[in-house]
C-alpha cells in the first residue's frame, strides 16, 4: 500500500513537470512522431475492430429489450448513440491503450531502470522526464483524442447498420432521431473524457517504470501494477467526469 502510494506521488510530480515543460518548447519532433505512431498508429486496428463489434452488440441488446419491455424500437438511435457519445467511445479505447500502450511503456522505462540506462541519462545532464516521459505524455494526448473520435465514428456506423438490416430503420429515420438525442455537447465531453485519460495513462506507465526493482521479475511485476491502478484510474476518473457532467452540462 505504502508502494503504490508513493508510486501515485510520483506520478503527480511526473504530471506536473510535463504540464511545465509544455510550455518550454522542447518537444523533439521525432520522438513524439515515434510515440505517436508506437500508441496511435498501432493502436488502431484494434480498437477499430473492438469498437465496432462493440457497437453491433450495444445495439442489438438494447433493441431487443426496448422490443420485450415496450414493444417499440423507436428509440434505439437515440440511446444507442448518446450512450456510445458518451461512454462506449471513450472507455473501450482507452482501456485498450492501457493494456496495450501502458504495459508497453512500463516495461520499456522498467528495462531502462534496471539497466542503469536511466542513471546514465542523468551523468549526461539529459533529464530523464523530458527526455523519456514528456513525448510519450503529448504522444498519449493527441492519440487518444483521436482514437477516441475515429472509435466513435466507428462505432456508430456499425451500431446504424444494425438498426437499418435488423430493426428497419431507414437511414433518414435513424439520422432524425439520433439527432433528438445527441448534442455538440456530447462531442465535448467526449473530447474532455479523452484528453484526461490520454493524460493519466502514459504518466502511471512511466511513474511505475521508474520505480522498478529486482530485474526482470520486477519489470513483470511494475507492468503488471501499473495496468490494474491505470485501469482503476480511467474507470474511477469516468465515473466521476460523469457524475460532473450531468450535474454541469
Amino acid at each position: 500500500m505504502k508502494e503504490t502510494f508513493e508510486t501515485l506521488k510520483d506520478a503527480a510530480h511526473l504530471f506536473r513537470k510535463c504540464f511545465r515543460l509544455l510550455f518550454s518548447g522542447c518537444l523533439r519532433r521525432e520522438d513524439f512522431m515515434q510515440a505517436v505512431v508506437s500508441i496511435g498508429v498501432e493502436s488502431l486496428p484494434i480498437i477499430t475492430i473492438s469498437t465496432a463489434f462493440a457497437g453491433m452488440v450495444v445495439t442489438d441488446e438494447m433493441a431487443w429489450h426496448m422490443r420485450q419491455a415496450l414493444e417499440n424500437t423507436s428509440l434505439v438511435p437515440g440511446l444507442t448513440g448518446q450512450f456510445i457519445m458518451r461512454e462506449l467511445g471513450i472507455a473501450i479505447p482507452s482501456l485498450l491503450l492501457v493494456s496495450k500502450v501502458g504495459a508497453s511503456m512500463t516495461a520499456e522505462v522498467g528495462s531502462m531502470r534496471i539497466t542503469e540506462q536511466i542513471d546514465a541519462l542523468r551523468l549526461l545532464r539529459i533529464d530523464p522526464v523530458a527526455y523519456l516521459v514528456f513525448p510519450r505524455w503529448v504522444a498519449g494526448i493527441v492519440s487518444t483524442v483521436c482514437l477516441t473520435l475515429i472509435a466513435i465514428w466507428v462505432t456508430l456506423l456499425f451500431s446504424m447498420g444494425v438498426a437499418l438490416l435488423k430493426y428497419g430503420f431507414t437511414m433518414g429515420e435513424y439520422i432524425n432521431l439520433f439527432r433528438h438525442f445527441v448534442h455538440p455537447i456530447d462531442i465535448f465531453c467526449a473530447l474532455v473524457k479523452s484528453l484526461i485519460f490520454g493524460s493519466v495513462i502514459p504518466v502511471l506507465a512511466c511513474a511505475y517504470g521508474f520505480r522498478t526493482g529486482g530485474g526482470a521479475q520486477g519489470v513483470g511485476t511494475a507492468t503488471t501494477n501499473a495496468v490494474v491502478a491505470s485501469t482503476l484510474a480511467v474507470i474511477i476518473l469516468d465515473f466521476i467526469l460523469t457524475y460532473v457532467f450531468t450535474l454541469v452540462l
